[in-house]
């Protein structure tokens, strides 16, 4: 059965669909996480319209290495960070992503994120849930 993640930062959820056959053993480890799978975010400086959390695991696994688009959702390795792209920015690179927001909740996100430069620390946290067994 399909997985989302169902993240929520601020008063605002947003969905994003896992990418379990592009990035099959990282969605495990987030699967596995996801109970801890909340934090404080920071608003990228370098790469604008990119918020991070740090990850409560470690995983080296190269898959899905993608440039990250808006909606994307990524492990970066070097940081040991969650990271999502919110809006048009130019990513440092190649990311593991292995989630990407619904386009339908990808505007609400992006105004709750925004603002994450004015609050740094702003609460988030991501659950792991199956379609249809909302």
């Amino acid at each position: 059965m399909k997985k989302y993640l169902e993240i929520t930062i601020g008063d605002v959820v947003a969905r994003a669909e896992l990418l379990e056959n592009e990035a099959p053993k990282l969605c495990t480890e987030i699967e596995k996480a996801a109970p801890l799978l909340e934090g404080k975010l920071n608003h990228a400086k370098v790469c604008d319209n990119e918020v991070f959390f740090q990850a409560p695991f470690f995983s080296d696994e190269l898959e899905n290495m993608i440039v990250p688009q808006p909606g994307d959702i990524a492990y970066w390795i070097a940081r040991q960070t969650i990271c999502i792209w919110y809006d048009e920015t130019t990513p440092l690179g190649p990311a593991n992503v292995f989630a990407r927001i619904i386009p339908e909740d990808r505007h609400l996100f992006a105004a709750e994120a925004s603002k994450v430069w004015e609050n740094q620390g702003t609460h988030i946290k991501m659950v792991v849930k199956e379609v249809g067994k909302e």
